[in-house]
């Protein structure tokens, strides 16, 4: 499937009945992670809701992301994705979003109020294979052989007008989040089009793998790219953060160490949740997950 449209202190959490309240700093964009919030921040003090949507994940700087785990939420994402397909001529037959309880696949979504904006998806490797296989499974057999675990991202899309680099990179770490603090994948995959690689081995990393191919899904020319995920930790650990704006990755956009460690526990509640009421068959790295 062709798989993208568009180019020192400790944390400080004072809860307070429903509220939470985050030493933060004006100078510095303000994040809420929903349910147990927990931001690194210092200076003033600034209050916050916290909203019991399971879904709802992470408040930043006028977006909302949101695990895809109902009907119109899917929608909301299909129609986006739909839309982006074709508005570069893309075919859009094969460009839906996956039923949201695949146990295997995830996807998130940007809101902005109720406009979706940007969404993405990763698909964990299982005995279905991943879209990829089908130009390039010669290349992913490989590192099949070396006993790596594999994920592909695909779908990625953003509404132009809201591509931002902080966008961009929030939507990314959530989907490393995924993959390597809860499912310990060790190399990523995505399959774009040719003229967009520079903008992935610029922003992220990525390294190109294989000749390029044509993707008769869309109709478009293909280009298969990876990524190791330990060098990507390495990046997030050197840069998140700091939102240099002379850098030319978007590493410094991505979410602290501490934002991190909160989301992912966030992000392993929601999963579990998603498990126990939807999914019949539970993966492995779900079936002893505590809820705290």
């Amino acid at each position: 499937m062709f798989n993208e449209i568009y180019i020192h202190n400790f944390f400080t959490k004072y809860k307070i009945g429903k509220n939470i309240m985050l030493k933060t700093s004006n100078s510095l964009p303000i994040y809420t992670i929903h349910n147990n919030a927990t931001v690194r921040r210092n200076q003033t003090l600034k209050t916050y809701n916290i909203k019991s949507d399971q879904n709802s994940l992470l408040s930043r700087n006028g977006f909302t992301i949101q695990l895809v785990n109902s009907q119109k939420c899917c929608i909301k994402t299909n129609t986006l994705i739909k839309h982006m397909y074709a508005s570069r001529g893309y075919l859009t037959k094969g460009s839906t979003v996956y039923p949201y309880n695949n146990p295997y696949q995830i996807t998130f979504s940007a809101f902005s109020e109720e406009n979706t904006i940007g969404t993405i998806t990763l698909k964990i490797d299982s005995g279905s294979g991943l879209l990829a296989d089908e130009l390039y499974g010669q290349e992913l057999a490989g590192f099949r052989e070396k006993n790596r675990k594999i994920c592909e991202l695909s779908k990625f899309a953003v509404v132009p007008e809201y591509g931002s680099k902080e966008l961009f990179a929030t939507l990314f770490h959530f989907a490393y989040i995924y993959a390597y603090n809860i499912h310990n994948v060790e190399d990523a995959f995505i399959e774009i089009n040719p003229r967009h690689a520079s903008f992935y081995r610029r922003m992220l990393g990525f390294d190109q793998i294989g000749e390029l191919r044509t993707c008769k899904r869309v109709d478009a020319p293909a280009s298969l790219l990876h990524l190791n995920l330990d060098y990507m930790s390495k990046q997030i650990s050197l840069f998140a953060g700091s939102r240099n704006t002379d850098s030319r990755s978007i590493y410094p956009y991505f979410l602290t160490q501490f934002e991190e460690m909160a989301l992912t526990k966030k992000m392993r509640q929601a999963l579990y949740h998603r498990a126990i009421h939807d999914i019949p068959a539970i993966p492995h790295s779900y079936e002893k997950m505590p809820v705290q």
